[in-house]
C-alpha cells in the first residue's frame, strides 16, 4: 500500500520534496494530493496581491497583500501573511494578520490568525492562537431547541 506521503513524493518537484522531508513536515505533506505548484521560500518578501487559480501553494516567506483564487494554501511555520485570504482551503502553521474566507481552515499548533474568518469547516489545534470573529456557513440550524433540567441537588432527586 502506498502512503499519502509517498504519493506526494512522486508529485512534487525534488526541491519541494527535499524541503518537506528536511524539516520533518510529513504531516504537512498529507494536506492534499494536489501538486504543489508555487513555493515562496524563507527570506522571500512578496509585496502585492497574489492569485492562486488552482493547485497548492506553500508560503514560508512573507506576503504583504491579499491572496485569492480557487487553490489551496499551506502557510509554513516561518510564513506570514498581512492581508486577506480568500481560497478553497487554508492550513496555517505560521501567522496571518487579516481576514480569511475559505471552505476549510486549519490552524495548526504554533499557528496564529488575527482576523475574522468565514468558513464551512474550522479546525484549531491545541497550541494555536485565533483572535477574531468566526462565521460558519452550511449546516442547518435545529428547528426547535429543547430545554432540559439537570439535577444538581446532592440527593439526586429532581427539584421543582
Amino acid at each position: 500500500m502506498v502512503s499519502p506521503f509517498q504519493t506526494l513524493q512522486r508529485r512534487v518537484s525534488p526541491f519541494c520534496y527535499i524541503l518537506l522531508t528536511m524539516f520533518g513536515k510529513k504531516e504537512e505533506a498529507r494536506v492534499s494530493n494536489q501538486e504543489i505548484r508555487t513555493l515562496i521560500g524563507i527570506g522571500c518578501l512578496f509585496d502585492g496581491n497574489l492569485t492562486i487559480p488552482e493547485g497548492l501553494t506553500r508560503i514560508d516567506g512573507e506576503i504583504r497583500g491579499n491572496i485569492s483564487g480557487k487553490g489551496g494554501l499551506i502557510l509554513g511555520e516561518r510564513g506570514s501573511v498581512r492581508g486577506d485570504i480568500d481560497l478553497e482551503r487554508v492550513v496555517v502553521y505560521g501567522r496571518v494578520q487579516g481576514n480569511i474566507k475559505a471552505q476549510s481552515l486549519e490552524i495548526k499548533a504554533g499557528g496564529r490568525v488575527d482576523g475574522n474568518v468565514q468558513v464551512k469547516e474550522l479546525i484549531i489545534e491545541k497550541g494555536a492562537v485565533y483572535n477574531g470573529e468566526c462565521k460558519m456557513e452550511g449546516g442547518e440550524a435545529p428547528t426547535e431547541l429543547q430545554s432540559s433540567r439537570v439535577d444538581m441537588s446532592p440527593t439526586g432527586s429532581p427539584s421543582s
